[in-house]
């Protein structure tokens, strides 16, 4: 009985050390060919709860309130998570080796996206349309007043930045901005990564990723 118990216990420890060392790998670049389809598989899954689970990991969500800094939504997105939503995202005529070369096309990437939206104090929404009688905003860059902090220990700096308008149903106006900030994969090390967005009034969100326990 003492014998089975020690063998129990060694296998609990060597599953253990698989699962620290395949979480500490999370970031090495670039991923197996068979890391690629894992995840392209995953991402086909009809289990969608278990998928919203596993994305959900990536994402942190904040209540927008009066006079707040209205920053809604921060996500992260390894290499792997990537590969995983695309998958989900494109179920129709998507298939493995597409993933292998769309994941191929941006390997090293790390990506941060934000969401801010205008708070009710923005102002008057100044709308005009253009010719197509697309709704348009004079103030769709107001998210450059915002600053993006991404730490580990150190600052990471971002090799681009770009943010795209988000506009109200029924023609109501710019809404918001959707934030991305890409960076090379290499600056990132497998541990706690701090995302922060800081509003034009100072006011501070700040999201944290354990990247030592993700993907």
């Amino acid at each position: 009985m003492t014998k089975i118990r020690g063998n129990r216990f060694v296998a609990a420890a060597l599953m253990l050390c698989f699962m620290a060392a395949r979480n500490a790998i999370a970031l090495i670049e670039p991923l197996q060919p068979e890391s690629v389809r894992e995840a392209y598989f995953f991402g086909r899954s009809s289990d969608r709860a278990k998928i919203m689970e596993f994305l959900g990991q990536y994402t942190r969500r904040f209540e927008l309130r009066s006079g707040g800094p209205n920053v809604g939504t921060i996500e992260l997105r390894t290499p792997y998570q990537q590969v995983v939503l695309r998958s989900w995202e494109k179920q129709a005529d998507y298939s493995a080796q597409r993933a292998q070369i769309d994941y191929s096309a941006q390997s090293s990437l790390i990506q941060v996206r934000a969401y801010v939206w205008l708070g009710v104090k923005a102002g008057p929404p100044d709308l005009y349309s253009d010719s197509r009688g697309q709704v348009l905003d004079r103030r769709e860059n107001f998210w450059r007043e915002y600053r993006f902090r991404i730490t580990q220990e150190h600052l990471i700096e971002p090799r681009k930045i770009e943010g795209k308008p988000l506009y109200s149903p029924r023609g109501r106006g710019l809404a918001g901005a959707e934030v991305s900030l890409d960076f090379d994969a290499s600056g990132f090390a497998p541990r706690e990564t701090q995302v922060e967005v800081i509003a034009p009034d100072g006011q501070t969100v700040a999201a944290k990723f354990p990247l030592d326990q993700l993907k």
